[in-house]
């Protein structure tokens, strides 16, 4: 399905007569930043957005950034991933995340962030407010120089309970951070880290964790 502008207005229209959405897929619909600008002053009211796979930009991020900061943001769930986003663009999205109670899922895998836009996601994580449960960042072009920061930030977030890391260019010096998340943050059930660059040994290290207690699934 293609949405244009005049869609998404048409939609926002209707939006616009709800008092909450609880689910809006709208993924691979084609959308554009002018199309989010039309749906802009309704999405706030989405408890499950998914916005995936459109060309939503740096500029699009931004004024979903902005719905995520409405102090009336209902959002729950929010699917960006490959829609553009890069390390440039990210800011908005992190400063808004920061103060966002609510927002207990977020998918932001296949954009360029790297390690920068990942810095920026992390301060965010760090923040008492965000209460992020289940968080991909599959295939963003993360690296060992990067996961540091990330470890570290969500090792002071009890909420997290998901966390999805494959298919980046993580090696065996990531291990010894990855290693003290998975120790320290005990609500943690589940880590994935497939497609990494991992020796056996490192992958070893990584499953043994695994041995004291049932949780987390160490996925490689």
């Amino acid at each position: 399905m293609t949405m244009s502008p005049i869609d998404c207005a048409v939609l926002s229209h209707v939006i616009g007569l709800c008092n909450t959405i609880k689910h809006l897929n709208l993924q691979g619909c084609q959308i554009q930043c002018e199309g989010i600008q039309r749906l802009g002053p309704g999405l706030h009211k989405c408890q499950e957005l998914r916005l995936g796979a459109n060309k939503l930009g740096d500029s699009g991020v931004k004024l979903v950034s902005a719905a995520v900061r409405n102090l009336e943001c209902k959002i729950q769930k929010l699917g960006l991933e490959n829609v553009g986003l890069t390390d440039s663009g990210v800011e908005d999205l992190a400063s808004a995340l920061s103060t966002n109670p609510s927002l207990t899922e977020l998918d932001l895998s296949v954009n360029k962030l790297g390690d920068s836009g990942v810095k920026l996601v992390s301060a965010a994580l760090r923040n008492p407010e965000c209460k992020i449960q289940t968080l991909w960042l599959h295939n963003i072009g993360l690296t060992d120089s990067g996961v540091e920061d990330l470890a570290s930030a969500l090792s002071t977030n009890p909420s997290l309970m998901e966390l999805n890391l494959s298919y980046n260019s993580l090696t065996d010096r990531s291990v010894p951070a990855l290693r003290r998340l998975i120790l320290t943050l005990r609500s943690l059930e589940r880590i994935q880290l497939y497609g990494n660059q991992f020796s056996r040994t490192g992958e070893k290290e990584l499953r043994s964790l695994q041995e004291p207690r049932p949780r987390p699934t160490v996925e490689l």
